[in-house]
């Protein structure tokens, strides 16, 4: 239903590089690479430009329903480390129970275990029963018909195996910026497709450090690992500055993502009742009320900071 690529865009780069898949009998452990300056650069997702970290952190939450992932081994993947491994290759995800199907009677519909929540993408993409219905349910959308929650639920699942697919093969990685207008598709760095926009001269820099981003990704140096995933950033704007984002935009989305307003949010809010509270009960004067009140601002700070950044 949704194939995927045999050779996806960076697992030329690997074999370029002379890591092919036959000396990858192991997924690396990338666990301890630092993955901001990857998160940092800068992708086109549904028309916006925003961090990969921003678009990794939706991908995984859209196919699993959660913001990291423990494969069949236990092994914790972050959303970062998750996306480059899907687009080199180096683990089997196709075969990992990590696609998310939630409603009971489409379980049911399609014979798989009522008490599982996940499922393979493999297993997913060979149902045929899961193939109609979505068929049905996009036939009905197209002309503007109720569907019913079974074909919702089977729409959401089909795309949720596309995003994958997408992923897999390459084709979501669209980091190479357009020359001249913002609303014109960025490419994936394949250098005979981005030749549409660019010179080969033009992009060898970026092809160069991306090469060895993937090399050090997958050799697990965190140090080259990041010294390249800054330089293809700074690569990259270099080929069309008023058309990539700003590096503080970047550094001010990828601050968001990992602020945690609300969360702070309520831990200030809850020391703050338990300020007041004591206060009250012990008959304390204004010193720990006033206390009390500023952990409380604090919170609320928190939060408008949360929205704010959301906004």
């Amino acid at each position: 239903m949704h194939p995927v690529s045999c050779v996806p865009v960076l697992l030329v780069l690997l074999l370029t590089a002379e890591i092919g898949r036959a000396q990858q009998s192991v997924t690396p452990d990338t666990r301890g690479l630092d993955f901001k300056p990857f998160g940092l650069l800068a992708i086109q997702d549904n028309g916006r430009r925003k961090p990969i970290d921003t678009f990794a952190k939706q991908t995984l939450v859209h196919l699993t329903g959660r913001s990291t992932y423990a494969d069949k081994a236990g092994r914790k993947w972050t959303a970062n480390d998750l996306l480059l491994s899907a687009l080199l290759e180096t683990h089997d995800w196709k075969n990992e129970p990590m696609i998310l199907v939630s409603f009971g009677k489409l379980k049911e519909q399609l014979g798989l275990e009522k008490t599982q929540r996940r499922f393979p993408f493999a297993q997913l993409s060979g149902s045929p029963e899961l193939q109609r219905i979505a068929n049905e349910a996009r036939a009905l959308k197209q002309a503007e018909k109720p569907l019913e929650r079974l074909q919702q639920e089977a729409l959401s699942v089909s795309d949720r195996l596309a995003l994958l697919a997408h992923v897999v093969d390459g084709s979501a990685f669209l980091i190479v910026p357009a020359p001249k207008s913002e609303t014109d598709p960025w490419l994936v760095p394949d250098p005979g497709g981005v030749a549409e926009y660019y010179s080969e001269s033009q992009f060898e820099a970026a092809f160069s450090q991306l090469r060895a981003m993937v090399n050090a990704y997958s050799q697990g140096d965190s140090l080259q690992f990041g010294r390249a995933a800054n330089q293809l950033r700074q690569n990259l704007r270099a080929l069309s500055p008023a058309i990539y984002p700003t590096e503080s935009k970047l550094r001010l989305e990828y601050f968001y993502n990992h602020f945690d307003g609300f969360y702070r949010a309520i831990w200030f809010y809850g020391i703050a009742f338990l300020t007041l509270l004591i206060a009250h009960l012990r008959k304390r004067g204004r010193v720990l009320r006033n206390f009390g009140v500023v952990i409380a601002l604090v919170g609320l700070a928190f939060m408008a900071l949360e929205l704010c950044c959301a906004a």
